[in-house]
């Protein structure tokens, strides 16, 4: 990191502009989200939301993990640490990581004990996988961008409909449902964490055309892994606009 700002828009105006772009950006009120907040689910249709989103909870730290261990900056390195005892839940038990959050979830909608590791990927989540973790082979700078803006800003923002939707479909005891709340409340702090991340490092033009197109293509992935549930789980799919709305996920 350089004290020096050379970077055209100042680091503190890119990061508003950053924050606008995320709210506005289309993965964050897709209408998929919007059609599974109305409830009126089958376990079946909760069953293969699921068994999808499992997979991208389970690669989260490993993006983390190698951004903190490409990064030359010790404070950025010191606040993915810090995230990573969060989603590991340390110091308390295994059971209370996230992706077994995730599972007690899976297990009160109806899951029999290891079936989430039977469920072939969709070409989206594969996808969606794959280019994160190429990013971050790639460049720790635009990876960045795609977990602080791209998951962390926008999760507390999409995370509500899933809920929503839920409740309104199944019985669930609340504890069932603690993956959500917790990511709904904790990614605000870690938003706020990561902002002051990008902050650090947002004092060059490259810099923050890399944050920005990290940003991007994640959300975009996002966007694309929403439309291709949209089009396995609603038959009405093409009634809620979702026709041609799979995103590239190259860069652009």
């Amino acid at each position: 990191m350089s004290d020096i700002v050379s970077a055209r828009v100042p680091p503190d105006e890119f990061v508003r502009e950053l924050w606008a772009e995320v709210e506005r950006h289309p993965a964050v009120a897709h209408p998929f989200l919007r059609r599974f907040a109305e409830g009126r689910l089958a376990r079946w249709q909760i069953w293969g939301y699921a068994s999808q989103h499992y997979q991208l909870v389970g690669f989260f730290t490993a993006y983390l993990e190698a951004i903190a261990g490409r990064t030359p900056d010790p404070e950025i390195r010191r606040m993915l640490r810090d995230i990573l005892e969060d989603e590991y839940m340390r110091p308390q038990a295994f059971e209370r990581s996230h992706p077994a959050l995730y599972r007690r979830f899976m297990r009160a909608v109806g899951f029999e004990e290891g079936a989430w590791d039977r469920v072939p990927a969709l070409p989206a989540t594969r996808g969606f996988i794959s280019m994160h973790l190429d990013m971050t082979f790639r460049s720790w700078v635009e990876a960045l961008g795609a977990v602080a803006p791209g998951h962390e800003w926008a999760i507390p923002r999409m995370f509500p409909y899933l809920v929503q939707g839920i409740e309104r479909s199944v019985a669930v005891d609340p504890v069932a449902l603690e993956y959500f709340r917790l990511h709904i409340d904790l990614d605000v702090e870690h938003g706020r964490a990561l902002e002051a991340a990008l902050l650090r490092w947002a004092t060059t033009d490259a810099n923050q055309e890399e944050l920005r197109r990290g940003a991007r293509r994640s959300l975009d992935a996002r966007a694309a892994f929403w439309s291709a549930l949209a089009e396995q789980l609603f038959p009405e799919a093409r009634d809620l606009g979702l026709e041609g709305s799979q995103l590239d996920m190259r860069a652009s």
